[in-house]
């Protein structure tokens, strides 16, 4: 597919990382062009200058989720923040017990953070989504055990947007004395919180979600709850010793400003990301046979995840032109299976494979709501016709053959047609279910047969068709079923 410059592309990927808001880019640009340039480490002028940006940054963050400065910790991001709080928090406690509890739809950051402490000899309970994507109270409550020392759960899911009761896993991890850290990528900024009134012991979140740097982050630490954890740095004891280096100075102060727009904005902002959110799915749904994902359960405002029947994957995305989303299978490459949250929800694996996660957020306009709409509506009739399984060609004089190869079911099949008049094909046609290279390869097949009739060999066609299209490894059985289709209709299958 071709691509199209930024600048023409509809963005739809805010879940993914958020543009940068203009003041936080603004004020950024004037830092690093005037400074001040020193480490906040350092005793001189410029240092303390630079202390007192990043103090005050510290206070911006901690006022959106409700702590002090001094209970903020600044990282690299979202996954350094978690991996801080998972594995600090569970060393820390390793006397007490050995037990931790995440979920399986959790980000790859904090279930693998979790996994890791397996190898170290923790326990780990993961924790199932209902059919509605949640993560329910009572699942928590009955993996509790007297050992648990840590539950690590998000907030808004990542794929499909629910939103969990963090408060009722706040009470019940209180209760039992576990400590719970909050993965609040997807929902600092966008939904109240206040880890004080809450109870949350821990919480992650990133810059780049709430229109600010990438490369910052930030662990909030709820000190009337937890009094220490383990660092996973060593340095010069920077942030009380928990995350040593020096902070970038710039990045940190755009965080800090980020989030004060943030909770300014809030309310108005999540009250219209709403009303975008379904606008969007109007415009959706309206194409038929568009599932949505999380239906039930409360969702976040601007994450509409839909499953889409009857089309394949990445045909879709690459139809979907001008359109900047995610595919929302989150699947493994090597194993080729649906993520948790969307198996839990009673997604097929090829319903799964059809997911796709639009992303809406402070720049996303009415106008581009429409467009997108449109094209997608556009898109999904033109596939559905092209898997269509009822012959493409009409009957009418001549003989008529067809060849098959590959399953719906699998995610790939392609069938051609020619109508034959002696040896010549007068008509051809086909029928795809599968990546645009199967479409590319079937589309190249029905132009030779009609080009050379009886006498095209099959054989100099896969051949020239792989030199063209230089398909990579895995895709090379994909355009063995076009070749197959295309003997089988070349020796005269009657359709």
């Amino acid at each position: 597919m071709k691509q199209m410059p930024d600048s023409e592309m509809i963005y739809m990927d805010y879940a993914a990382s958020a543009p940068m808001d203009p003041q936080v880019a603004a004020r950024m640009s004037k830092l690093l062009r005037r400074g001040p340039h020193a480490n906040p480490a350092a005793a001189h002028g410029p240092g303390k200058a630079a202390e007192r940006l990043a103090a005050k940054a510290a206070k911006q963050v901690g006022a959106l989720v409700g702590l002090s400065a001094d209970e903020v910790v600044f990282t690299s991001g979202a996954t350094e923040s978690i991996g801080l709080a998972v594995t600090g928090a569970a060393r820390y406690r390793r006397r007490e017990g050995r037990h931790v509890i995440t979920g399986l739809s959790e980000h790859p950051a904090g279930l693998n953070s979790c996994l890791a402490l397996k190898r170290e000899g923790f326990e780990l309970t993961c924790l199932e989504p209902d059919r509605s994507g949640v993560i329910t109270a009572d699942a928590l409550r009955s993996a509790l055990r007297s050992d648990t020392v840590l539950a690590s759960l998000m907030h808004v899911n990542n794929e499909i947007g629910v939103v969990h009761d963090i408060a009722e896993f706040a009470a019940i991890c209180r209760d039992h004395g576990a400590w719970l850290h909050v993965d609040a990528a997807q929902s600092a900024g966008k939904l109240p919180l206040d880890m004080q009134a809450l109870g949350i012991d821990l919480l992650s979140l990133s810059a780049h979600k709430i229109y600010g740097p990438k490369g910052v982050g930030a662990l909030c630490i709820n000190r009337r709850r937890v009094p220490r954890i383990e660092p996973l740095l060593h340095g010069g004891g920077q942030q009380r010793g928990l995350r040593p280096g020096t902070l970038p100075t710039h990045q940190v102060a755009g965080l800090g400003l980020a989030c004060d727009l943030a909770a300014a904005k809030m309310g108005a902002e999540s009250a219209r990301m709403r009303s975008l959110q379904d606008r969007l799915w109007s415009g959706l749904e309206a194409s038929g046979g568009v599932l949505l994902n999380g239906a039930g359960a409360e969702r976040a405002p601007g994450i509409l995840s839909v499953s889409v029947e009857g089309v394949e994957s990445a045909s879709l995305v690459n139809a979907l032109e001008g359109v900047a989303l995610s595919l929302g299978s989150a699947c493994s490459r090597v194993q080729d299976e649906p993520s948790a949250v969307l198996r839990c929800i009673g997604r097929s694996p090829l319903l799964a494979a059809s997911t796709l996660r639009f992303s809406i957020g402070r720049f996303t306009t009415e106008a581009e709501i429409d467009r997108v709409c449109e094209i997608f509506a556009g898109a999904v009739a033109a596939l559905r016709a092209l898997a269509d399984e009822t012959p493409a060609i009409a009957p009418a004089s001549g003989r008529i053959t067809a060849g098959e190869a590959g399953r719906r079911q699998s995610g790939a099949w392609v069938r051609l047609e020619a109508r034959w008049e002696g040896d010549t094909a007068v008509e051809t046609a086909f029928r795809v279910f599968g990546p645009p290279i199967l479409e590319h390869a079937a589309r190249n097949g029905a132009r030779a047969l009609k080009e050379k009739g009886r006498g095209l060999r099959v054989a100099d066609w896969s051949r020239q068709v792989n030199r063209t299209l230089n398909p990579p490894p895995e895709s090379r059985s994909v355009l063995l079923l076009a070749r197959d289709a295309l003997q089988d209709c070349l020796q005269g299958g009657d359709n």
